[in-house]
């Protein structure tokens, strides 16, 4: 049978198997989740980020299949930029401008009729697909192109920017097109004073590299998942970076000693594989090169594998930090890195370890690829950093507060809402210490009594005890529908999104932080949990459900954890009915194409005690579809 139809017949048994086994409800949520990450598929032969071995002998090659372009549009449409980047920064930074490639031949037909708010030039050797190649820095550079496109710039007011990503060792090669700048950004904060004292001038700040959530986000691929071990992606220098060598010896010996034992082991991809011999890896290590991957690819493999591992061509800078840290962790994996002065700076240990040997290193690569739960805490504590303090927003905000102050709107948070019906008197204090606990946010909470004698002066009184200051009270009798009393506390609440909680279930201090930044690098309509950890109570149990459906595009989330802007609230309301409406909100959306994003498992606990809910289920059916994690409180482990 050909493999598209082999493909067909499983397809059909798998439909038979949820029609069998859960009837047409089931069937349909089968279909609608497939065609949920379907939206999202990497086209082409491979699927997700399935590797794909091609060619014969010396020439044999691993491959994955390129990441498709995000569809997204630039957060600030209103700044309009003419940029010179290499491939990595213009991916980057496509995604927070406006940009406009600029052309050596046509950059005056341009910027004349571009209406350009500035230009940022990086250090590239070859920007803009190679149409600058040896025109800004090298002994080539600056051009005369580069030259008159500068002075023209400075003539008609176009404010100019030059951020030298390649500082320090290469200060010296782009010194001459940072001074035809206006403002200077570099990548190392040691230069700071040089650039002073040569320049002239004081207009210089520090511009490290980032990650662009819009491609480099946690969103899991369909296929591959993880299914590889240990990588390293990069250049080996024989003729220079003597200290990078060193890193790579130690680091790259760790990971083959690791390899003993696992299916694949470390597995290299040389940036410059069959050229200059300068560049080549070494025997051991070029036992272990398997290809070389363009960057399209190479943000598919970063999610191939368990471990990436980094060596730094700078030790001693405070802020020249490889982008392929941020770049890494923020797609869901972790990275092992050599030490650098600048790691320390961005990342805590327990965020992005680092090895100092062969033997750390080894121990290292092993506790990641064997531990599944150490590698997704410290893949997620990374992104929390990132998400905070490291994506090209706050890079791209940073350029524009300084060039164009007038331009500049800041990265604040949106204000959120926390909306709780209640139909027990006895958990408001456990409602108020749950939102007032969050951290990274400061939420309203908008607290329904749902036939229940609950006075709002106590209300208040409570969450004034535990530093909850904006707080809406509202009531309703108990014959008005649970979907009736959301939709009030939704036309009460002031946020710019609003959060579905339960009043029984455990929420942890960086529940609703982590919610947010879900809807932002998701670009989601509505976030949630459909894995989420359960505690039965009865048992003591705790039990992990839908953990296949973590960090994915779906059709349905935990009712309790739904998040969303409020204006899709708005638009789509609850149903009026006394239980489903949660369910029922999710089919509504999802038929009206809204998309759909299950985060993280982290920092929730459905609590089920066998009484007082909306839906019942046996202990022995949740354990029967569910993974067994472990017995006693839940919260010291889930709360990260």
């Amino acid at each position: 049978m050909s493999g598209r139809g082999g493909a067909v017949l499983i397809s059909v048994r798998r439909a038979l198997w949820h029609l069998r086994h859960g009837g047409v409800q089931q069937l349909n949520a089968w279909i609608a989740r497939g065609e949920a990450e379907r939206r999202r598929a990497v086209p082409g032969g491979l699927r997700g980020a399935e590797g794909a071995w091609n060619g014969m002998g010396k020439r044999r090659r691993l491959s994955f299949a390129a990441a498709p372009p995000s569809p997204r549009v630039p957060r600030r449409g209103d700044v309009r930029v003419g940029v010179i980047l290499d491939e990595f920064s213009s991916s980057a930074f496509a995604y927070e401008w406006t940009i406009v490639p600029l052309d050596p031949r046509h950059w005056s037909e341009q910027c004349r009729s571009g209406g350009l708010d500035f230009v940022f030039v990086e250090s590239a050797w070859a920007g803009n697909s190679r149409l600058w190649r040896g025109k800004v820095g090298g002994p080539a550079g600056p051009s005369p192109e580069f030259y008159d496109l500068m002075t023209w710039c400075r003539e008609h007011g176009v404010p100019t920017v030059f951020w030298n990503k390649e500082d320090p060792p290469h200060y010296s090669d782009f010194l001459q097109a940072a001074k035809l700048a206006d403002w200077v950004f570099t990548s190392d904060e040691g230069r700071l004073a040089s650039y002073r004292e040569d320049l002239g001038h004081d207009r210089v700040a520090v511009l490290p590299f980032a990650a662009q959530p819009a491609i480099h986000n946690p969103v899991r691929p369909s296929q591959g998942h993880h299914s590889r071990d240990v990588a390293f992606a990069g250049m080996y220098f024989a003729h220079k970076y003597p200290e990078r060598r060193q890193q790579l010896e130690f680091l790259l010996g760790g990971a083959i000693d690791a390899s003993a034992g696992m299916r694949h082991g470390l597995e290299i991809f040389s940036r410059l594989l069959g050229g200059d011999a300068d560049y080549q890896f070494p025997p051991p290590l070029a036992g272990r090169v398997v290809g070389s991957l363009g960057y399209d690819q190479m943000l598919t493999a970063y999610k191939a594998y368990k471990v990436f591992l980094n060596v730094n061509s700078v030790v001693n800078s405070p802020s020249m930090c490889a982008r392929r840290i941020f770049e890494i962790s923020a797609s869901g994996t972790p990275v092992i890195s050599a030490p650098s002065a600048a790691i320390p700076q961005f990342f805590s240990s327990d965020e992005v370890p680092v090895a100092t040997t062969q033997a750390e290193t080894s121990h290292l690569v092993r506790s990641l690829v064997r531990n599944a739960e150490l590698n997704d805490r410290t893949a997620h504590l990374a992104q929390r950093r990132i998400w905070m303090n490291h994506t090209y927003a706050h890079r791209a905000e940073t350029v524009v507060s300084a060039v164009a102050p007038d331009k500049s709107l800041g990265l604040d948070r949106a204000s959120i809402s926390a909306l709780v019906p209640t139909i027990r008197p006895g958990q408001l204090e456990h409602v108020c210490r749950i939102i007032g606990s969050q951290e990274g946010v400061s939420p309203q909470l908008v607290l329904l009594a749902h036939g229940i004698p609950l006075a709002e002066r106590e209300v208040r009184a409570v969450a004034r005890d535990h530093g909850i200051e904006d707080v809406v009270f509202l009531a309703e009798p108990s014959d008005t529908t649970l979907g009736e009393c959301l939709n009030r506390c939704v036309a009460a609440a002031e946020g710019q999104v609003l959060a579905k909680m339960d009043d029984d279930d455990h929420y942890g201090p960086q529940y609703l932080s982590d919610q947010l930044f879900a809807l932002r690098f998701s670009d989601a309509d509505v976030v949630g949990k459909q894995a989420h950890y359960m505690h039965l109570v009865t048992s003591n149990a705790v039990i992990l459900r839908s953990g296949e459906r973590e960090h994915r595009f779906t059709d349905f989330v935990m009712g309790p954890t739904i998040v969303a802007r409020a204006e899709v609230f708005r638009d789509i309301p609850f149903k009026r009915i006394p239980r489903g409406e949660d369910t029922a909100f999710l089919r509504t959306a999802s038929a009206a194409g809204g998309s759909i994003y299950s985060a993280d498992r982290f920092n929730y606990v459905q609590t089920r005690n066998g009484s007082g809910h909306t839906w019942q289920i046996d202990d022995s059916e949740l354990l029967a579809t569910s993974e067994l994690k472990f017995y006693g409180r839940p919260y010291e482990h889930v709360d990260i």
